[in-house]
């Protein structure tokens, strides 16, 4: 296999340019024996003669004409590279705004973005954390250029969307609750159920959709952000929820019950982008990371 670089390149057009090896070591600031030796290692490799050496003037050769051709053009579609990946380039320091619901520590993110930030030190990443809906509403507006969110009826023409990782619905109880000798759960046994629920989320949703088709409201007696209080209320017996598998990682210790329904409701989750964004080489960066090292 032939080996060829660059700096022979622009050495042997140098050369050829200055009609000598003298002036064209001076034009490139190296010695007139380096310029030589990486002259020489070209035709070694070449396996031919590029320049005649016999006269004062430092002429191509046959062979060296037709290098010169190549060389040329080689050089042209060279620059031509550089300069067409330049605006992919993310050299510069700058800074990439995620929204997110409260998801990281349960899906092992906190972990992706260390890693990113190490491969990416010129990238500063701002989390802002809030619920899904007002996760969106940031986005839609241009105020982060990224969402970590549930992927319930998101708008296909506004957003590129990635999917994440797989997550189901679950129902939630305290470890004494009837439910516990059911197999499954379906919506219409929450009919009669106190639930513990936030209402801002996605899930609240889909619980009413679904409720609503079977004729009855469900009875949600607190409407609470924060899932460590949600459950904290489940294990104590004051009512059930309605909640994403995976967000239970962390409080398995907790006096609960895990129920899955009997018709399973995907809860996957998306990284979401605008579709005119200008940020499109942090976000592709970012994206084509997140995929590769994220739990499915």
């Amino acid at each position: 296999m032939i080996v060829i670089t660059i700096e022979q390149i622009q050495y042997f057009l140098a050369v050829k340019k200055y009609n000598g090896f003298s002036p064209a070591a001076h034009e490139l600031c190296i010695s007139q024996s380096s310029l030589s030796k990486q002259i020489k290692s070209l035709e070694t490799e070449l396996d031919t003669i590029l320049f005649d050496r016999t006269s004062r003037i430092t002429k191509l050769t046959c062979a060296g004409e037709d290098f010169y051709v190549y060389a040329l053009k080689f050089l042209d579609d060279y620059n031509k590279i550089i300069q067409g990946m330049k605006k992919h380039s993310i050299s510069k320091k700058t800074t990439l705004n995620i929204g997110t619901i409260a998801v990281i520590s349960q899906y092992g993110l906190a972990s992706v973005l260390a890693s990113f930030k190490s491969k990416y030190p010129n990238i500063d990443i701002n989390i802002f954390e809030e619920e899904n809906e007002a996760v969106l509403s940031m986005l839609k507006n241009s105020e982060i250029d990224l969402a970590i969110v549930r992927d319930f009826n998101l708008e296909k023409k506004l957003f590129n969307i990635t999917h994440i990782a797989d997550d189901e619905l679950v129902v939630v109880t305290s470890n004494d609750h009837p439910f516990t000798k059911k197999k499954y759960i379906s919506f219409g046994d929450l009919k009669h159920e106190d639930l513990i629920i936030c209402s801002k989320s996605g899930v609240y949703d889909i619980c009413l959709d679904e409720c609503s088709k079977l004729g009855f409201t469900p009875n949600v007696i607190y409407n609470i952000n924060k899932i460590e209080t949600i459950l904290g209320l489940v294990s104590e017996g004051l009512g059930i929820t309605l909640i994403v598998n995976n967000v239970l990682k962390p409080f398995s210790s907790h006096n609960i019950a895990v129920h899955p329904l009997k018709d399973p409701i995907n809860s996957n989750l998306a990284l979401v982008s605008n579709i005119n964004t200008s940020r499109r080489k942090e976000i592709n960066a970012f994206r084509e990371f997140l995929l590769k090292n994220s739990q499915k």
